[in-house]
């Protein structure tokens, strides 16, 4: 019979039997694994930190899971990246985090670092593109789009200012955009979330109306940064200045790259002078002397990523490349084609009646 007050599993003498030591050996096995699994748990309810602050996407992790991670709002790693749609991340994106691993000290500079370009801003020089900017500065094409909400990479203008690292303000809307034409009652310039239907509203106008002014071929081709005429009578006056020029002066047009600009010559009398829109720097506009041959009153354009119909006034001078109006951008100044020497509709139209066939065209840097 077992002694009343003998532990289960202690001999008689005392000493533990078998059985009382594997039941110790499993009692401890509980108390170690537990032990594990508290201290465990405290570690992961505290923030983790990325290495370098950076975070690398991962598969089948999305802003909100990872904001969480690092103790913070899906909201505030989002502005702190200049992300624009929280939902496009992609396997192998590089997240910014704060040093910290809580909710950050928003766009606080590094104590140990200098920002880059210009205090953390890049101004867009003449001839550049965003991908060469992004590759300046060691990021990607889609890293730098969304630090500064564009959704056209080719949308870029001279003078923009572009923020470079998420260590500095966001550029406003406002500000990002080139200063305000003399002419800024007839002129608005598209914001963010802005339609067609809006802007002719508030202007006390019409759709058509903006849709003829500016030479639209719908409501829906708009984007923000355009520069839009409000009023039909706004497009710059221009005028071939025929007084000086001898009557029988050879014509011959010339096109510089570097500055942007076409000078129409009569003799030795520039009788156009004026600012135009050569190929970007990964479509370049082909130089050297040439001769206009076909020409077309209006034409369909297409190409990768355009479809441009009734495309006014062109005029080629070599294989594929032509002068001719364009109607869906004001840039002019600014590299915005695919290599053709766009001009303001008018002007377009002016050189047309002026330019026999046979026209010399000699484009240059």
């Amino acid at each position: 019979m077992q002694h009343p007050n003998r532990p289960t599993g202690a001999a008689q003498d005392g000493a533990p039997t078998p059985q009382g030591k594997l039941l110790w050996l499993r009692t401890s096995v509980r108390l170690v694994a537990m032990t594990v699994a508290i201290v465990a748990t405290f570690w992961l309810i505290e923030p983790v930190r990325a290495q370098d602050n950076v975070h690398v996407v991962a598969g089948g992790e999305n802003l909100s899971t990872i904001a969480r991670r690092y103790g913070m709002t899906m909201q505030e790693l989002a502005a702190y990246n200049g992300i624009v749609n929280p939902n496009l991340l992609f396997v192998g994106q590089k997240i910014q985090i704060p040093g910290s691993g809580y909710a950050p000290q928003m766009l606080a500079p590094a104590q140990s670092s200098v920002l880059p370009g210009e205090a953390g801003y890049h101004v867009v020089a003449r001839g550049q593109t965003l991908s060469e900017i992004a590759k300046s500065y060691g990021m990607t094409t889609g890293d730098l789009m969304r630090l500064n909400g564009i959704s056209n990479a080719n949308m870029i203008w001279v003078g923009q200012k572009l923020r470079v690292t998420a260590r500095v303000e966001a550029v406003t809307p406002g500000a990002a955009y080139a200063p305000k034409p003399a002419v800024a009652d007839d002129i608005y310039v598209v914001q963010p979330g802005d339609t067609l239907a809006e802007i002719a509203a508030r202007h006390q106008t019409t759709v058509q109306s903006l849709l003829m002014a500016n030479g639209l071929p719908n409501p829906n081709f708009v984007w923000v940064g355009q520069q839009l005429r409000v009023r039909a009578n706004t497009q710059p006056e221009s005028s071939l200045n025929l007084v000086a020029a001898p009557a029988d002066g050879k014509r011959w047009i010339e096109v510089n790259l570097t500055n942007q600009t076409l000078t129409a010559w009569q003799g030795d009398v520039p009788v156009m002078f004026t600012a135009i829109s050569s190929g970007r720097a990964g479509t370049p506009t082909v130089t050297g002397r040439f001769t206009i041959g076909t020409r077309y009153k209006a034409q369909r354009m297409t190409g990768p990523g355009y479809d441009l119909p009734n495309v006014p006034w062109v005029m080629y001078f070599y294989q594929g490349y032509a002068i001719h109006g364009a109607y869906w951008h004001n840039n002019f100044g600014v590299p915005m084609s695919h290599g053709c020497i766009n001009m303001r509709t008018n002007e377009a139209e002016m050189l047309y009646n002026w330019a026999p066939d046979g026209t010399e065209v000699y484009v240059h840097y």
